[in-house]
């Protein structure tokens, strides 16, 4: 395969925007893959504003904030005060999806695990699952997020 395409000028648009806040996607192919169906627009119409995540996921989750000292265990500091981050999680302790995750189509929802999958192995995304529900469209974006993993230049 030479390169993988985008889907449209809407999607090649939102994967530059997510290039700029994680330019990590210019050397890593899991970043790439995790990027290009992020950015499909069924998916990106859920992430919100790219400039505002704190990491290419973080839009998939519920947190609540709180303001803790500089010796407790903290996420990120601003102004000069810490805070932490906190999800809910299930009883695997695994964190448990927001509303804009929630708030994905059936086929969405699962491109984005498999966007999760691609990029950090993540254990959510079942194949068969997303196979027998993707329509040809989401299908493709999947198996052209796989050719980018595998090293493929989108072009």
């Amino acid at each position: 395969m030479n390169g993988v395409q985008f889907t449209s000028m809407e999607h090649s648009r939102n994967f530059f925007e997510l290039k700029r806040k994680f330019p990590q996607v210019v050397k890593s192919s899991d970043y790439r893959a995790a990027y290009y169906i992020l950015a499909f627009p069924d998916v990106f119409e859920h992430v919100g504003d790219p400039s505002k995540l704190e990491w290419v996921f973080s839009w998939c989750y519920d947190y609540v904030t709180t303001e803790v000292e500089a010796d407790a265990d903290w996420d990120y500091t601003r102004d000069g005060r810490y805070y932490r981050r906190d999800c809910e999680e299930d009883e695997n302790g695994h964190m448990v999806k927001g509303q804009r995750f929630a708030g994905l189509s059936g086929g969405a929802r699962r491109l984005a695990l498999a966007a999760m999958n691609l990029y950090n192995g993540e254990k959510g995304f079942d194949l068969d699952d997303g196979i027998c529900s993707w329509d040809d469209r989401l299908f493709e974006v999947f198996i052209n997020a796989c050719h980018v993993r595998r090293g493929g230049k989108i072009i």
